[in-house]
């Protein structure tokens, strides 16, 4: 293996966790902002998470971005993962 193959291997493998972990902490924003709008919360609360979950992943995202393309690959796979284990969960309830 070549160095610039060890390098995309590298790239895409943190780009996968680094995706993975985002989505675990997006869903489970989610999760959360949902449970607040049908506890009848107020406004406030969700819509601080809802910023809070695009900002998120958009700093996640633009810095795979910046790592190159395989991490930014990476990301949008492991990211993927996590959101179909999500939805087959919520199908699930």
């Amino acid at each position: 293996m070549t160095e610039t193959a060890a390098n995309l291997a590298l790239a895409f493998t943190g780009g996968t966790l680094s995706g993975t972990a985002i989505g675990f902490l997006y869903f489970a924003l989610l999760r959360r902002t949902v449970a607040f709008f049908a506890s009848g919360a107020r406004v406030r609360v969700p819509l601080l998470l809802t910023v809070l979950r695009f900002c998120a992943a958009i700093g996640v995202f633009w810095l795979l971005a910046q790592w190159g393309a395989a991490a930014a690959i990476g990301g949008v796979v492991g990211f993927s993962a996590v959101q179909l284990r999500a939805v087959l969960s919520a199908r699930a309830t």
